[in-house]
């Protein structure tokens, strides 16, 4: 889930939460390590139910090349499931394209890139630099209840 959008939505110029696109396939993925993902259920057989939740937001801290980077290249460590080795390679270079995108002229990186402006794919304030159709945000999550 960490490398898909929180509700599967269409990579790219989303904006508006019943107009964006739902994905289809693997275009809901933007292969960057997302801020959360989690999941969970019931432990009591007589009431069970499970959830999960992931974010729309990629900041330059979560990103962890090394990992993407091992998980696509070391056999002892290649997931088993039919794409996850693609994945991961896509994850690796998608990660190492993203942080020079961040890096600044002044060799600083910072910020990140979401595909739900908000939180909840509100319009995002017009001429923002965009990733892979994801908008630029200075502080992503921060927005994002």
């Amino acid at each position: 889930y960490a490398l898909f959008d929180k509700y599967f939505k269409k990579v790219g110029d989303c904006v508006g939460a019943s107009s964006c696109a739902a994905g289809s396939g693997k275009n809901s993925a933007h292969y960057l390590l997302s801020w959360y993902y989690s999941w969970g259920g019931s432990l009591d057989p007589d009431s069970p139910w499970a959830w999960r939740i992931g974010s729309s937001a990629s900041h330059q801290g979560y990103q962890n090349v090394l990992a993407a980077y091992a998980l696509s290249q070391v056999p002892e460590l290649q997931p088993a499931s039919p794409t996850g080795v693609d994945d991961w390679k896509t994850s690796f270079d998608r990660q190492l394209e993203f942080l020079q995108w961040l890096q600044s002229t002044e060799g600083g990186i910072a910020g990140g890139a979401t595909n739900s402006w908000k939180g909840d794919y509100s319009s995002p304030p017009a001429g923002l630099p965009q990733f892979y159709g994801m908008y630029y945000d200075w502080q992503p999550v921060y927005t994002d209840p």
